[in-house]
């Protein structure tokens, strides 16, 4: 005769149940620096992942602050992924307070081409696929159950960008070897591989205000050679970049490097477009030769 079983072994069963379908239904937690990543990741995982940015893309990412609910997060992840050439020197003391010893962790710029120790390499397009890359491998490492499932993705993914960097490329053909000025070394990478000249950036160091004498060598720069734009970002204050313009007659082109902070920009491929419109925008309405 077949004993009944007990009722708190059922209840234990139906708890780990529950327990496995809630994992299956959340996947593989994954946690980011910034909102490009998460973007790279969603490509890649699909409905197989969760992601969490830790910045949402109006913060600084060089001076940002972590809260508790990073901590929490980073101790529930599988999988921490941060660009890495020191743009998030918080990011070492926020794992370590999170004390997650399973945790996956990658740098996503590890096989970038870096210009000067710049940390911005997403905004190269060709760099933007090496990290996708590496991001794809961080997935499989932690969930090998679906690498074949990470690595179709990425690969799609991977097709849309190099489609996108052709467009981009004949849109800003007429810009090749002109020059702007730059708020901060944001979009270095960006205006190199479509070969418009970075002629100088106002702020070099982040969070450093200008010293006066490299604000009149930025004015002058820009008198002498007829420059007339300037680029800037949202998460820095409008007065400095104003003032240049005002001295200089240039136009001040809001764009971004961080998804969700402009209208529009909600992913990278949707903020590079953004960023194209805008300075194509500034260029027609500036007077500055094409």
């Amino acid at each position: 005769m077949l004993k009944t079983i007990p009722l708190v072994v059922l209840f234990l069963l139906l708890i780990l149940t529950l327990s496995f379908a809630q994992e299956r239904k959340d996947g593989l937690k994954v946690v980011v620096t910034i909102p490009v990543l998460a973007d790279f990741a969603r490509n890649i995982g699909g409905d197989l992942i969760s992601v969490k940015s830790i910045i949402t893309g109006l913060e600084n990412p060089h001076t940002y602050e972590p809260r508790g609910s990073d901590v929490k997060a980073i101790a529930r992840a599988d999988l921490f992924v941060r660009v890495g050439l020191g743009l998030e020197t918080w990011a070492d003391k926020l794992v370590r307070n999170a004390g997650n010893s399973r945790l996956i962790q990658v740098s996503a710029s590890r096989s970038c081409n870096i210009i000067n120790n710049n940390p911005h390499v997403w905004m190269d397009i060709e760099n933007a696929r090496r990290m996708v890359i590496v991001i794809m491998e961080g997935m499989v490492r932690a969930d090998p159950s679906h690498a074949a499932d990470y690595r179709r993705n990425a690969a799609l993914y991977i097709n849309r960008l190099l489609r996108l960097d052709k467009k981009i490329r004949k849109a800003l053909a007429p810009l090749s070897g002109q020059a702007i000025v730059t708020v901060v070394p944001a979009f270095t990478y960006f205006l190199k591989r479509y070969g418009i000249e970075e002629a100088a950036t106002i702020i070099s160091v982040p969070g450093k205000e200008p010293s006066g004498r490299h604000l009149r060598m930025v004015i002058t720069l820009m008198r002498k050679r007829g420059i007339r734009i300037i680029l800037t970002v949202p998460q820095f204050s409008p007065g400095i970049p104003r003032l240049v313009a005002e001295e200089t007659g240039a136009t001040v082109v809001v764009a971004t490097q961080l998804p969700g902070s402009l209208p529009g920009t909600d992913t990278y491929i949707e903020m590079l477009q953004e960023d194209v419109r805008r300075i194509l925008k500034a260029i027609e309405g500036s007077g500055q030769p094409e």
